[in-house]
């Protein structure tokens, strides 16, 4: 339906085992017949260090300018509609690559801003800021641009570069950090991922993360000021959107698939948040981005 690229679509000498890769993000040597929008299959660091560029990411238009850190994570939509005089770096990694340092799958999921960046998918840096950050990158492109280049010495400091960027937006923002609680969000985050369009009632989910429904939406609500079933519905709603606009399907096979057996009800819901029936929106959105 949407096109997923992976690092290895991405033609470059600096990178290790289609797993890793640090370009210039004037020198990124896109595929010649790239879709937008796509999907990734790995996280992207984008640091902007001059320019501006508008990014879209699951329909959260952000305008990014210099010394700006923009998130992408794997299976988000995402498109750059615009640019202008854009120089800085791109850094893609896999989560297998990350997890070189530890077998910690828990490591990797406590860098919360990589798993809400369709919140928060950027963070503007001070100039103190801009200096720490660049020092680590400058580390990663000396030793990436080796012939006997390590991918353990670059994973390693792949993890410093992210808890850096971590704790700076920690102390940036008016952020909720707590790490049992963000682990348990980032964890039903993805089980809802994986069955949002069969299971949509709290207590699936709830079972699955040994927690009672009410426990979890405590979690939700202390990290995201949601409750799950917001979070839910949240979800089903960006894959309608993403359908509406980038797929031919009526709305009747639409419903069907997002697993709603009552078309007027899955209309009047959608209607309920987006004031908007369906059919309104996706000829509202195609106007939109035929302007763009």
């Amino acid at each position: 339906m949407f096109k997923i690229y992976n690092i290895e679509d991405f033609k470059s000498e600096k990178s290790i085992d289609n797993e890793f890769m640090f370009e210039r993000f004037e020198d990124l040597n896109r595929p010649p017949d790239l879709q937008w929008p796509h999907k990734h299959s790995f996280y992207e660091i984008l640091w902007l260090t001059s320019g501006s560029a508008v990014n879209r990411v699951d329909y959260h238009q952000t305008e990014i300018g210099p010394n700006t850190l923009f998130f992408i994570s794997p299976g988000q939509l995402h498109q750059m509609s615009t640019t202008k005089n854009v120089k800085g770096y791109s850094i893609t990694f896999t989560e297998e690559f990350l997890l070189l340092t530890s077998n910690n799958k828990d490591k990797l999921l406590s860098l919360s801003f990589l798993h809400n960046s369709s919140i928060q998918p950027f963070v503007k840096l001070t100039d103190d800021r801009v200096n720490e950050i660049k020092r680590l990158i400058e580390m990663l492109e000396y030793e990436i641009r080796l012939s006997e280049k390590s991918a353990m010495i670059i994973s390693h400091l792949l993890f410093v570069l992210l808890n850096r960027i971590q704790r700076i937006i920690i102390n940036t923002h008016d952020y909720i950090y707590d790490n049992v609680n963000s682990l348990r969000l980032r964890k039903f985050r993805e089980l809802v991922d994986c069955h949002y369009l069969n299971e949509k009632k709290i207590e699936f989910y709830a079972q699955k993360l040994g927690l009672t429904p009410h426990r979890l939406n405590e979690v939700t609500k202390h990290i995201t000021g949601k409750t799950a079933g917001d979070i839910i519905r949240e979800r089903v709603l960006m894959e309608t959107k993403r359908l509406l606009v980038h797929t031919d399907w009526n709305i009747c096979k639409i419903s069907e698939h997002l697993g709603f057996a009552d078309l007027s009800y899955f209309s009047r819901q959608f209607r309920k948040k987006e004031k908007l029936t369906p059919l309104d929106y996706r000829n509202k959105m195609s106007e939109k981005f035929q302007n763009i």
